[in-house]
């Protein structure tokens, strides 16, 4: 399984950003290597558009599951689409320990059909 979340910088040891499309990366951890990527998202600088960059990597880098604070709903849609499991969380923290709980959890709230819960915090 492939994790994606966005990230304030290109380090697994740093802060969550809180939004998918304002994210200056995007980190895509693989659970079967355990090993990381970190991609630079060039649309978190532009005004309309920026979530759906973020997608564009998400699903390019095959990921399929987004762990995100907040996402908006093109690049929801976009992601539903393409059958990306999208996970809403509430940690202001690194990288590690979101991954962690999600790991060994499985439990969380799949955000799937009500665009009114795009930003309901599921931890």
């Amino acid at each position: 399984m492939r994790i994606a979340i966005p990230s304030s910088e290109d380090s697994h040891e740093s802060l969550i950003s809180n939004n998918l499309g304002r994210s200056p990366f995007i980190g895509i951890y693989d659970e079967e290597t355990k090993s990381y990527g970190f991609f630079e998202n060039l649309g978190y600088k532009i005004q309309d558009g920026s979530g759906l960059k973020a997608a564009e990597i998400i699903i390019q880098n095959k990921a399929n599951v987004l762990l995100t604070m907040e996402i908006g709903s093109k690049a929801y849609s976009v992601l539903l689409k393409e059958h990306v499991d999208i996970h809403l969380i509430n940690s202001y923290g690194t990288e590690n320990p979101s991954l962690k709980i999600f790991s060994k959890s499985r439990r969380l709230k799949i955000v799937r059909s009500n665009k009114n819960i795009f930003y309901q915090r599921c931890w």
